[in-house]
C-alpha cells in the first residue's frame, strides 16, 4: 500500500510540475476535470446529467421548465461547494469541523426550501440511495463529534492524505447525517484533503456506482482501495491528456 502512496505523490507532483509550465493546458485539463467531478459525483447519487445541460448551467443560460430549473440550481449548488471546498484546502491549516460540513450542506441545498439549513435527520429513512446501515438520529451528533476529534489527533495528521480522506468520508456516511446530500459532503470532505495536499481530487465514476454503495457496508480499508483507484485513474487520464497535447504541438511544428 505506501508504494501505491509514493508513486501517487511522486507522479502528481511530475504532473504538477508540467502544468506550471502549460497554463493554458492546465486550465483546460481543470475546466474537464471540474464537468467529470460534476457528471459522475451526481450520478452515484441517481441524478445523470448529459455535458450539454452541465454547460448550460454553469455558463447560467436562461431556462423555461421547472425540471430544469432546478437542476441547473443543482449543479451551479454543486460547483460553488467545490469551489468552498477549494478555498479551505488552501488554507494553511484548513479547518475541518462540523461547521464546514454544515456549510457544505447549505451551499448544495441554496434556493431549495427543505435543505437550506443543515439540520440532522430526525428519522431513519424509508427510502434512499444508500443501504448501509446507518446511525439512528440520536446517535448522530456524538458520531460526527467523535469523527471531529479523531481529525485533530496527532495519528490522523500523520498519516497520508489518501488515508485522511477515506477516514472521514467513511466516517461521515456511518453516521449519514442528512436525509439527503450525506454523499456528497463526505466525499467533499474527503476531497479537501487530498487538494491539501496537492492530489487530484478523488472522482469515483458512476460504472463503480455499486461497488461503491457496497464498500460503505464495509470496513473502512475497502472504501480506501476505491479511493486509491480513481485517483490512479485521475492521474493517468491527466498525463495521456499532456501527452497528446505535447504530440499534437510537435505535429504541428513540423
Amino acid at each position: 500500500m505506501r508504494s501505491r502512496y509514493i508513486d501517487i505523490d511522486d507522479r502528481s507532483q511530475d504532473l504538477a510540475d508540467l502544468l506550471r509550465e502549460e497554463p493554458g493546458l492546465r486550465a483546460e485539463l481543470e475546466r474537464m476535470y471540474e464537468l467529470s467531478w460534476l457528471y459522475h459525483e451526481n450520478a452515484l447519487e441517481g441524478a445523470v446529467y448529459t455535458a450539454q445541460e452541465l454547460s448550460q448551467a454553469l455558463q447560467h443560460q436562461p431556462v423555461s421548465d421547472s425540471i430544469s430549473i432546478a437542476a441547473h440550481r443543482e449543479i451551479r449548488n454543486h460547483k460553488a461547494a467545490i469551489d468552498l471546498v477549494r478555498a479551505e484546502a488552501a488554507a494553511k491549516k484548513p479547518k475541518v469541523n462540523l461547521t464546514l460540513a454544515k456549510r457544505i450542506y447549505e451551499t448544495l441545498g441554496q434556493g431549495f426550501e427543505s435543505r437550506q439549513v443543515a439540520e440532522f435527520r430526525k428519522e431513519m429513512p424509508l427510502h434512499r440511495a444508500y443501504f448501509h446501515e446507518i446511525a439512528q438520529p440520536a446517535k448522530i451528533q456524538p458520531m460526527l463529534a467523535k469523527l471531529f476529534e479523531l481529525v485533530e489527533t496527532t495519528d490522523f495528521r500523520g498519516a497520508h492524505p489518501i488515508q485522511q480522506a477515506s477516514r472521514i468520508h467513511h466516517g461521515f456516511m456511518q453516521a449519514y447525517p442528512f436525509t439527503e446530500g450525506s454523499g456528497k459532503v463526505a466525499r467533499l470532505l474527503g476531497n479537501l484533503y487530498l487538494l491539501h495536499a496537492g492530489l487530484q481530487p478523488c472522482v469515483i465514476h458512476a460504472i463503480d456506482r455499486q461497488r461503491y454503495y457496497d464498500s460503505l457496508k464495509q470496513p473502512e480499508p475497502v472504501l480506501r482501495d476505491l479511493v486509491l483507484e480513481a485517483i490512479e485513474n485521475g492521474i493517468a487520464n491527466a498525463e495521456k491528456l499532456v501527452r497528446q497535447a505535447r504530440e499534437e504541438r510537435r505535429r504541428q511544428a513540423r
